[in-house]
């Protein structure tokens, strides 16, 4: 864990600005190469690393910046669990941090306190092709693809072609499981936020409908049964957060201690890696109460 948490949040900042700058200013294809590439690097020297923790915990109220950025993070950590080559996982990124450029047009709607209606989602529908647009002699012609083909369901019934199975490109397949359960996961004006278990649930109700089957398995067992943000009771009376999992074996986390025993926080808590930790183990999931106790202590969403 060289890199510490302050080194995470400052790597996160960045991106941050990188988004906000491409989104108000103006598309700085090189700035966006080292940005991506500088993401990447992390997660292939330090596979468990606060960075994941970081696109959780970060940015809940503020829908297209924060959404964007996690979304990058997210697919490059999934993408390099599955041990994708370098220039597959870079043009994943490039799709992630392109893909939800059309949404600006949408912002209002986002700041309702009411579901969206029919007409609202369908003029929705348009945002590919506006993101697309937006790229188009910017990023390879594979990234423009998976832009385009964000919103497609493996069953045919997405948008913007209808298409269907292996129609869909390969990147879209791998950025959009990232997309939805980043998006579950992060509250809305509209709605709360789920737990990423309960995301996950959700997500996996979606196999062959909107997702790939084996897609969302190789999901799964990069999410571990607690998926990355978890918040979780361990038997040793502490409480932390989910950082990575083991994918062989799905309830042998890599956790964070955020709060001890005596209910204190803890600001740079120690790191347990549950495979090799045979006496401690998950006893369960935080639930609502004990969570706001853990976010009075410890300012998890936000800044830490």
């Amino acid at each position: 864990m060289g890199r510490g948490l302050t080194a995470m949040n400052e790597l996160y900042k960045e991106l941050d600005r990188t988004v906000r700058f491409s989104l108000e200013e103006k598309i700085d294809k090189d700035r966006i190469e080292r940005m991506v590439l500088s993401v990447m690097n992390v997660f292939e020297g330090e596979p468990y690393n606060d960075l994941l923790l970081y696109a959780y915990n970060s940015s809940r109220d503020n829908y297209i910046y924060g959404h964007i950025a996690n979304n990058v993070i997210l697919s490059i950590a999934f993408a390099t669990s599955l041990k994708y080559s370098k220039e597959d996982i870079h043009d994943i990124a490039l799709c992630a941090f392109g893909h939800d450029f059309g949404m600006k047009d949408y912002l209002d709607y986002f700041q309702k306190n009411t579901a969206l209606t029919p007409e609202e989602i369908q003029s929705i529908h348009e945002h590919p092709q506006k993101s697309a647009e937006v790229f188009k002699d910017i990023f390879p012609q594979r990234v423009i693809d998976g832009i385009l083909d964000m919103h497609e369901c493996v069953n045919g019934q997405g948008y913007p072609k209808g298409k269907a199975g292996v129609e869909i490109s390969f990147l879209a397949k791998t950025v959009s499981l990232c997309d939805v359960f980043e998006a579950l996961t992060h509250p809305r004006a509209f709605r709360g936020e789920f737990s990423p278990y309960e995301a996950l649930k959700m997500l996996i109700k979606k196999k062959d409908i909107i997702f790939d089957k084996k897609m969302i398995k190789k999901f799964v067992e990069f999410t571990s049964i607690y998926p990355v943000g978890s918040l979780v009771h361990i038997n040793t009376g502490e409480m932390g957060i989910v950082m990575a999992a083991n994918p062989q074996s799905p309830t042998r986390s890599v956790l964070r201690v955020l709060m001890n025993a005596e209910k204190q926080a803890q600001q740079e808590g120690r790191i347990i890696n549950l495979l090799n930790e045979h006496l401690v183990n998950i006893s369960g999931i935080v639930e609502a109460k004990d969570e706001k106790e853990l976010r009075a202590a410890f300012a998890i969403s936000g800044k830490n």
